[in-house]
């Protein structure tokens, strides 16, 4: 296996080398770039984890989740409220941050519920945890640590509060949270944690020891910090000393509130035209609902498309955007008056409601709104599922007000750009909130969309980033290269991955699946993606150290950084982690953690996983048994879905008798060929072996050579070495007539008929000229191998498909 080399020591001016590509701006520097004075987005999340499905009740986190909750509304955050979070819920949080939060955003991040420590690393409980096993860390809690990285990659500054580590349900448990199988005991409290410049880590109780839940309808730590967040717009460290002094005498010194931090400005709760008066709004049927907070849980998802929906008072139709303006809109519909009032008593699904000012910055509505306030109103897009409402897709959202003791119904419906439909990258931290796997993009279709797209709006950088994804999908690489650097240049974040994958991919266009060390230049690109916080960079980065780090602590520093892509829910690194741990030749050799990981990916609906468990029950793989049946249902899952390799492994299991009926070689070889086309070489060697040896499908020699001469032309170096085996058998008119078809495929006029003669040289001459080759081969094996490269440089297979 390759290994990574290290950039070298120094420049000839003796300076050392940039790890990172032209133009890279550090987060450091990123953050520091915004006005100090300038405008910014105020952001909460707050969850409250009380009712545990596997752990003791903690009777007073949902009070201190929704009165913090509360008390920040009121201060002007944009607050997300989750109450009983799960894991899932947790992915969908740190995806839904990925979308909300830019370098403008200060980041308030509260948390009420059950902790541990695992040796140095921090750990929050969902409600649904379930720790029992040793693998079960990833897939069971939540990383302080790669949250922290998260929120501190997209945002200007983070607050970090963990009132938690009430108790230990999991005391002296034992888990695994490292790269090898040592295990480690969960311990009770929380360690100490670094973080990124401009955080301020807040902990209701010193390192290792165990906070209080309180006898009374708070915590000791939230009734102080909701007592202290009264004092007005002062500095956040000021207000935590006085949390922490309250603390310490409400709890005779039991309990002491501790902190960290890397703030290089400073940062205050309250905002200084806000007031903590918000308990004298009237609350409606909730508090929540009367602040406007964003019901996670009960919110997150738009009405089916098919709902039975009442009819609203007012509809509002728009473009799809971050945050669309409707007050003017309902200004007008209900012709309110400068003294009319509006109070919410039904938050929106599938989005929140916010406050825009003349620069764009959100804010929480405080409701009831008077007109004025009103008149700023919008809707905030999360997420939700696309379905056909008349002539186009439509996003459907629901909310109901309260217009002066009359109850209305407020209708939002978007229309999603068709570039954001047909080419949108998952988890694109700069994304419209959908996603097109690579799979799932119609070339054709994505290309005239997101082309009309960047006419129309050329400084959208997300277009000119999903133009790339469009002209990738048909082949084009260098235009979409060009597409990249335009998006990266204009701050689209997915753009440096992209870019780094071109690069690894550059060979591979003629390479097939064969997995190789990326080059230095790759690297940078993607290093420069996880400072900006992209869960594909973490991903691309944490598999090229775990597979080719030289050392010990690259490797380390690989799975740190895949376990922050999980965290998002990003099932590349479940696969990548799933394969590592299933090596029976590595030192890390572990099937049941590996099995654990392909598992958690299928569930999440990942053709990778699919065609990995296929392969786990085809070979036995991880000491399970062999299930041919098992396997065909995961490869087919997975060829249909758009994977390379899976149709190949549908064709091995066909060709070996492996499903217990006699072996069909011809439908084996129409399976190996979809295999072939999808750039798999094993495929294409597999099947021209079949036909030579078995006369498979009643096919000819040239039918061998025509499928054996494309694969050696491929880079997988055991299939090709396979392929080469079957041309070597296989006489020279037979490889002549094969190397004819391939030039009348790249729209040479001859007759295929196995005499290589004038007309053939002279056609091999003038495509290879066209494509700058300028060694023509006379061995009619190194004649065909070098056509059918060619070939593929002319109708590549999707590289991104690997």
């Amino acid at each position: 296996m390759a290994a990574i080399a290290l950039p070298a020591a120094s420049q000839e001016d003796g300076s050392s080398p940039s790890p990172f590509p032209d133009g890279y701006v550090s987060s450091n520097v990123r953050k520091l770039e915004v006005d100090a004075k300038g405008p910014r987005q105020k952001y909460a999340i707050v969850i409250g984890n009380q009712s545990y499905a596997h752990a003791p009740k903690l009777p007073n986190a949902w009070n201190d989740a929704e009165d913090v909750a509360d008390a920040l509304a009121g201060q002007g955050y944009d607050v997300t409220l989750l109450k009983d979070a799960s894991k899932r819920d947790f992915e969908g949080l740190m995806q839904r941050i990925l979308f909300d939060v830019d370098r403008e955003t200060e980041v308030l991040f509260y948390y009420a519920g059950h902790g541990v420590q695992v040796g140095s690393e921090n750990y929050l409980i969902p409600t649904d945890a379930q720790l029992d096993q040793i693998d079960d860390l990833p897939f069971e809690t939540v990383s302080v640590g790669s949250l922290v990285s998260i929120i501190g990659a997209r945002a200007r500054l983070q607050i970090v509060i963990l009132d938690s580590c009430r108790n230990n349900p999991f005391a002296g448990l034992q888990v695994q949270n490292s790269l090898g199988p040592d295990v480690r005991e969960i311990e009770t409290g929380f360690a100490s944690l670094a973080a990124p410049v401009n955080s301020y880590l807040v902990f209701s109780t010193s390192p290792g020891e165990v906070a209080l839940d309180g006898a009374g309808e708070n915590s000791p730590f939230a009734t102080a910090f909701l007592q202290a967040a009264a004092l007005g717009s002062v500095p956040v460290t000021d207000v935590f000393e006085e949390v922490r002094r309250s603390v310490f005498i409400e709890t005779e010194g039991v309990q002491v509130p501790w902190d960290s931090s890397t703030m290089v400005e400073e940062a205050t709760i309250a905002s200084a035209g806000a007031s903590l008066a918000a308990a004298d709004a009237p609350e409606g049927d909730g508090a929540s609902v009367g602040r406007g907070l964003t019901l996670f849980a009960s919110s997150a998802e738009f009405l089916p498309m098919d709902a039975e929906l009442p009819t609203p008072d007012v509809q509002i139709t728009a473009p799809l955007a971050p945050a669309v303006p409707i007050g003017a809109t309902l200004m007008a519909e209900l012709n309110l008056a400068p003294t009319d009032r509006i109070d919410l008593t039904e938050p929106p699904r599938g989005g929140r409601l916010v406050l825009l000012d003349d620069r764009g910055v959100q804010s929480a509505p405080l409701f009831p709104l008077s007109a004025p306030d009103a008149a700023r109103l919008a809707f905030a897009y999360v997420n939700g599922p696309v379905g056909q409402a008349g002539q186009g897709p439509v996003l459907k959202a629901q909310f109901k007000i309260d217009l002066n003791g009359s109850p209305k119904i407020i209708q939002v419906d978007l229309s999603p750009d068709p570039c954001d439909m047909a080419a949108a990258d998952h988890l694109d931290p700069e994304g419209a909130g959908f996603a097109r796997f690579a799979n799932e993009i119609e070339p054709e279709a994505a290309l005239e969309a997101c082309k009309a797209a960047v006419a129309r709006d050329p400084a959208n950088a997300r277009f000119q980033y999903q133009l790339g994804r469009a002209y990738n999908a048909l082949r084009l690489y260098d235009e979409a290269r060009a597409a990249w650097d335009k998006a990266r240049e204009m701050g689209h974040s997915r753009a440096s991955y992209a870019i780094g994958n071109a690069i690894l991919n550059e060979a591979r266009t003629t390479g097939g699946s064969a997995i190789e060390a990326a080059p230095e230049e790759a690297l940078a690109y993607y290093r420069e993606g996880v400072q900006l916080g992209d869960p594909y960079a973490f991903y691309a980065l944490g598999r090229q150290l775990v597979r080719f780090g030289q050392t010990d602590q690259d490797r380390l520093r690989g799975y740190d950084l895949l376990m922050r892509a999980l965290e998002v829910g990003h099932t590349y690194a479940m696969n990548e982690l799933g394969y590592f741990y299933l090596d029976d030749t590595s030192e890390y050799y572990d099937p049941t953690r590996g099995l654990r990981y392909l598992n958690e990916s299928a569930a999440r609906g990942d053709i990778y996983g699919y065609n990995n468990l296929g392969l786990v029950y085809m070979n036995g793989l991880g000491g399970q048994k062999e299930d041919a049946a098992l396997a065909l249902d995961w490869f087919t899952k997975a060829a249909d879905g758009g994977h390379p390799n899976a149709p190949g492994n549908i064709g091995r299991l066909i060709a070996t008798g492996a499903l217990g009926k006699k072996a069909d070689l011809g439908e084996a070889v129409d399976w190996f060929d979809k295999g072939l086309e999808r750039g798999d070489a094993n495929a294409g060697a597999y099947g021209a072996y079949l036909i030579l040896s078995e006369n498979a499908g009643g096919l000819s020699l040239v039918d061998a050579a025509y499928r054996a001469g494309r694969a050696a032309a491929l880079r997988d170096k055991v299939s090709v070495e396979r392929a080469r085996q079957v041309l070597d058998a296989i006489p020279a008119e037979q490889i002549d007539e094969a190397a004819q078809r391939l030039l009348q495929a790249l729209g040479a006029d001859i007759t295929p008929d196995g005499a290589f003669g004038a007309g053939s040289e002279a056609a091999y001459k003038a495509i290879a000229d066209q494509q700058g080759d300028t060694t023509l081969e006379t061995d009619p094996v190194e004649r065909l191998v070098d056509i059918a490269r060619l070939h593929w440089s002319t109708t590549p297979f999707r590289v991104d498909l690997y």
